[in-house]
């Protein structure tokens, strides 16, 4: 086990969102590839908005994903574990307030006892001037005396910014450098008593021993502040990557909004995980191998790399995303797929148990190839369930409503009942001597076969479909394909 200590850290205010889906994938990655310890921590402290159900859902997120924590909180009857926690910043704040109050001791902090007026006044007059708002700092040298003068009066503990110039060699950003003037003396604690963010992030880290800071590049103007804080308390001061943004297929911010966003939806939509996976590290990160795209989880981590980390944030591609999804599911052996088709057949009213194990699997075999997600075996595989009760209006025009198709249909049907062995080397032999003999093309067979077993013009290859319905179904479907051209 390496030293290497990574972390997620989501405010548990509404469902996984892509973008922190991505995030985590990247140090989940990064602590499996070094045998390091990757740490799932709750932002809780916005009481108003964090709810129970909303850590249920972004743990049953990353779940789905296969993202795994080695420390973290309860979730699911699974006990906290790890050294130290807690993993909830609502059960730290004891931990926050000491560590201010250390702050306070050692006049790295003080009390700010500035109304609302009186701060409100200051950014009024910020703005008639011009310039950005800034806290002009009026208690920043007060003496002893002033604050005690105050009594009981409520304050915010404010950090008190050191003069000089702050360096930051973030992984993927490169050196950030920013003089220290340029940033106000900020709250630390509301006058309320609760710890903001700045303080409450640095001191988890630094106290879980956090040695990689890796987050969304909207946290690169928070990163000098906490580079401050962690120097101030005496922490190790972990490595900083802030990684791009995920972007919509119009190059905007990924919105909560959009379908999708939640990574549930994919789950929903029929995407396996491991798509997931492997497409969202492929929307911030670059193989070494120059053009390659699928991996699977262990290929990818055994493949990743920081340095590999780009700096530009990628616009999603729905088009490649469903590529990369076909390309997973022809990956899987036909006993996993079937596993993972079974809940979804079953939710759609199709009475798939009552088939056997084998043959379950030969049917999600003979689909493999064919579908783009799990949802669409649905489509490709109700005929083996009920009874064909309509066909396609298109292919009906084309194949059923052709010169001589009563005859050619009836003709297919006496040649199948004459088949002796039903299976997909005889019934595919059988089918290429009638097109020979007959001058006629093999599809002008096939398809309106398919469509008298099916109801459909497309679906898994006709004579393996044809073998797992039987050969008594086939020969009543295509009794039943007769008589409807007929009536035609």
């Amino acid at each position: 086990m390496s030293n290497v200590r990574v972390r997620i850290a989501p405010s548990p205010t509404g469902f996984l969102h892509i973008g922190t889906a991505k995030t985590a994938l990247i140090n989940w990655l990064f602590a499996r590839k070094t045998g390091g310890t990757f740490i799932l921590r709750l932002e809780d402290t916005d009481v108003e908005r964090s709810k129970d159900e909303y850590a249920e859902a972004m743990c049953e997120g990353l779940q789905w994903l296969g993202i795994d924590w080695d420390e973290g909180p309860e979730f699911g009857g699974v006990p906290e574990k790890g050294a130290l926690g807690p993993y909830k910043q609502s059960m730290r704040k004891d931990l926050y307030i000491q560590e201010a109050n250390r702050l306070l001791a050692e006049g790295k902090a003080y009390k700010c006892f500035c109304t609302k007026e009186e701060l409100d006044a200051m950014r009024e007059k910020a703005a008639a001037e011009k310039r950005p708002p800034r806290y002009e700092g009026p208690w920043r040298d007060a003496s002893s005396e002033q604050v005690a003068a105050m009594g009981d009066a409520p304050y915010a503990v404010r950090f008190r910014v050191p003069e000089g110039v702050t360096e930051i060699l973030d992984l993927v950003q490169g050196t950030v450098r920013i003089e220290n003037k340029e940033i106000d003396d900020f709250i630390i604690v509301k006058p309320n008593g609760e710890p903001l963010f700045h303080l409450a992030v640095v001191v988890d880290d630094g106290l879980m021993q956090i040695t990689h800071v890796m987050r969304g590049d909207d946290h690169l103007t928070n990163a000098v502040r906490h580079v401050l804080l962690f120097k101030a308390l005496g922490y190790a001061l972990p490595q900083f990557a802030h990684l791009p943004m995920v972007l919509d297929e119009t190059g905007k911010k990924y919105s909560k909004r959009l379908h999708g966003a939640n990574v549930l939806d994919w789950r929903d939509d029929g995407y396996l995980p491991e798509t997931i996976i492997n497409y969202v590290v492929l929307l911030g990160w670059t193989p070494a191998e120059e053009g390659r795209e699928l991996f699977s989880r262990e290929e990818l981590i055994e493949a990743f790399t920081l340095d590999r980390l780009g700096q530009s944030a990628a616009k999603f591609d729905l088009k490649k995303l469903q590529w990369l999804n076909g390309q997973h599911i022809r990956r899987l052996t036909p006993e996993s797929l079937r596993d993972r088709v079974l809940p979804i057949l079953q939710k759609a009213g199709l009475d798939a148990l009552s088939k056997s194990p084998e043959w379950l699997a030969k049917m999600a075999a003979i689909c493999q190839e064919k579908i783009p997600t799990l949802n669409d075996i649905v489509a490709y595989t109700d005929f083996f369930f009920r009874d064909v009760e309509a066909y396609e209006e298109k292919a009906v025009n084309k194949h059923f409503k052709a010169e001589g198709a009563v005859e050619r249909v009836s003709a297919l049907r006496e040649m199948m009942a004459s088949v002796a062995t039903w299976d997909h080397d005889t019934l595919k032999a059988a089918y290429e001597a009638k097109a020979a003999e007959s001058g006629f093309s093999l599809g002008q067979f096939v398809h309106p076969t398919r469509l008298a077993l099916t109801g459909k013009s497309v679906g898994p290859g006709l004579f393996e479909l044809a073998e797992l319905l039987g050969k008594d179904t086939c020969l009543a479907r295509m009794d039943k394909a007769i008589a409807y051209i007929k009536s035609l």
